[in-house]
């Protein structure tokens, strides 16, 4: 149990609202699976060739030379592994650029020949590159926009920010290569604080710069982003500096244009202006129905009824969204292969239980849904067939995509530190129990169904359980919390709702589900400042605020019910 005796003192002022809402996604994984997975895909590329199957194909091999970039291993492999992603990132710049496959046989054949030299036995860290598994970015808009640039160089020194920035730089270079532009490539790592990154190039590095600017070569840095404070390219741009590269001489490739003004890293405005900086801007990768673009909120005008007040939403964080001309056709980012198998996997199983709209496939990581309507329900829908519904899908879900074993000390490690920096409050002791492990929904908010003739349809299902957010794989009562919390039950409402779940599915959940409602309304409430603190002095600002009072009367709540629980351990307020 969670306990939260004591006195409620007011919220310190941050004025970078460092709530803790992302998890950490790192994995361990041997090198030898990585490597056999890779050894698959290139094996695939001998008999196919073409343009999806080559970026499936890159992308893991840039991920399998950004973990080894940072292990232990020698020079060689690291070379290596470089040079397989260089190959790759060669091919899919060409097979863009001519509409043909490449030579899978020849591809093949020199891509197995690399990794046969790869033979490091260890572990290393693995995380999901953001960008290319849930910000719809494609590899080759690094390339379209080199494209665009009309570059008079001869030669180009690339750093790519490790981790995504380690593809982003091969692809980079390979379309410099296509130009005629001699280029080499590097990557990095800053470290420190995240509104303000820190690089150092090793000696190596550093005499490469020296060689390549004594040449007149142009030094292009790579990455997603910027970030909320930028200074992961700043600080990489800033070392070229410091190895006496002329400010001019530097260009910052990135996936958008920040305003300088809301960098939050310390005097962000200033120092992003020295630099050349390129934007990829939105893709226009899409798959061929994709027409009307509804994402960053946009959705809202066509779901929410006029005079409806819209559900706020935080615009970037937002997975891209379009419709098809018709309309009928909802098409939305789900990550591209690899990052997007697991997703599509639970969507056509969704779609076949009859949870959700039918699903259509999955193209250019854009998965597609047939919408039978448009109208959500809305909070005076609420009746008990649709809290029996769903209980019934909080059951299901539990029962088809549970999990063998989770650890939750990071979701309890949320809870308490935004305890702390909400509330100054902090918990003796705090425990989420696990009864039904399982890939949460993480979306029950009424904007997340959709109302066709009766049926009630689950929207926005397969994304978020797993994603870079909180909870990740949990217990499902964190997905019974967020019916209760969004919905705004009453206690009857409520008694009724986890009583036909507990009917359904066996799970006694009342014993455990007081602490997942502090747990997801003190998560949504860290969320909800978070947000409105990048969209400050806007009306959707405004509105992220009234859902952050909101969810910061339901932790008040609870933590006054949950105090009178006298098997409750001790909490206490910081004096």
């Amino acid at each position: 149990m969670i306990s939260a005796k004591g006195r409620i003192r007011a919220p310190a002022v941050c004025s970078n609202s460092e709530f803790h809402i992302f998890r950490d996604s790192r994995r361990r994984m041997p090198v030898a699976a990585l490597v056999t997975r890779l050894r698959t895909g290139l094996l695939q590329l001998a008999a196919c060739a073409r343009l999806a199957e080559l970026l499936h194909v890159l992308l893991q091999a840039g991920e399998l030379e950004c973990a080894l970039e940072d292990a232990p291993v020698s020079a060689g492999e690291a070379l290596a592994s470089c040079r397989l992603t260089s190959l790759l990132a060669d091919a899919a710049v060409r097979c863009d650029a001519t509409s043909e496959p490449c030579d899978g046989r020849l591809l093949a054949r020199d891509g197995l020949r690399i990794l046969q030299t790869i033979t490091y036995s260890g572990a290393v860290s693995v995380s999901p590159p953001e960008g290319f598994a849930y910000y719809a970015l494609h590899p080759l808009d690094y390339a379209d926009v080199v494209q665009g640039l009309g570059l008079r160089i001869g030669r180009a020194w690339v750093v790519g920010i490790r981790s995504i920035g380690t593809t982003l730089s091969a692809v980079v270079c390979a379309k410099l290569g296509e130009l005629g532009i001699a280029a080499k490539r590097v990557t990095v790592r800053p470290t420190g604080h995240p509104y303000d990154r820190e690089c150092e190039f090793s000696a190596k590095q550093r005499q490469a710069i020296a060689s390549a600017l004594a040449a007149g070569a142009e030094f292009i840095v790579c990455d997603e982003g910027p970030g909320r404070s930028g200074t992961s390219l700043l600080s990489v741009a800033e070392a070229l500096e410091r190895e006496s590269v002329p400010a001019d001489r530097i260009m910052l490739v990135c996936s958008h244009e920040p305003n300088v003004i809301e960098l939050c890293g310390r005097d962000a405005q200033r120092r992003w202006q020295r630099y050349r900086a390129v934007a990829t801007g939105m893709t226009r990768r899409l798959p061929a129905k994709a027409s009307t673009c509804i994402g960053g909120g946009e959705w809202r005008r066509h779901f929410v009824a006029t005079g409806e007040e819209w559900p706020a939403t935080w615009p970037q964080m937002e997975r891209l969204k379009y419709l098809s001309t018709n309309g009928r056709e909802l098409f939305t980012f789900e990550g591209h292969r690899p990052y997007g198998a697991t997703v599509r996997a639970r969507n056509e199983q969704m779609s076949q239980a009859g949870w959700a709209p039918v699903y259509l496939g999955q193209a250019d990581g854009f998965g597609a849904h047939l919408m039978p309507s448009r109208r959500l329900p809305r909070q005076v829908d609420l009746n008990q067939l649709l809290l029996e519904h769903m209980a019934q899908y909080c059951a299901w879900r539990a029962r088809e995509f549970g999990v063998a074993e989770i650890d939750v000390g990071e979701l309890e490690n949320m809870t308490r530190v935004n305890l702390e920096r909400g509330f100054g409050i902090i918990p003796k002791y705090l425990r989420l129990p696990i009864g039904r492990a399982a890939i949460c929904d993480n979306r029950m908010a009424p904007e997340h169904w959709l109302a066709d003739d009766g049926r009630i349809l689950k929207l926005d299902a397969a994304l978020h359980g797993d994603d870079h957010f909180f909870p990740g794989p949990c217990d499902i009562a964190w997905d019974l919390a967020g019916v209760i919390v969004e919905w705004e039950l009453d206690s009857p409402a409520r008694e009724f709702f986890l009583t036909k779940y507990q009917s359904s599915s066996g799970d006694y959940v009342m014993s455990r589900i007081e602490d997942y409602e502090l747990a997801y309304a003190m998560f949504r409430l860290a969320w909800s400042k978070t947000a409105a603190a990048s969209v400050a002095d806007t009306e959707e600002g405004a509105g992220l605020m009234r859902d952050y009072r909101r969810y910061r009367r339901v932790v008040e709540d609870c933590m006054m019910r949950m105090s009178v629980d006298a098997s409750s351990a001790v909490s206490e307020a910081l004096p």
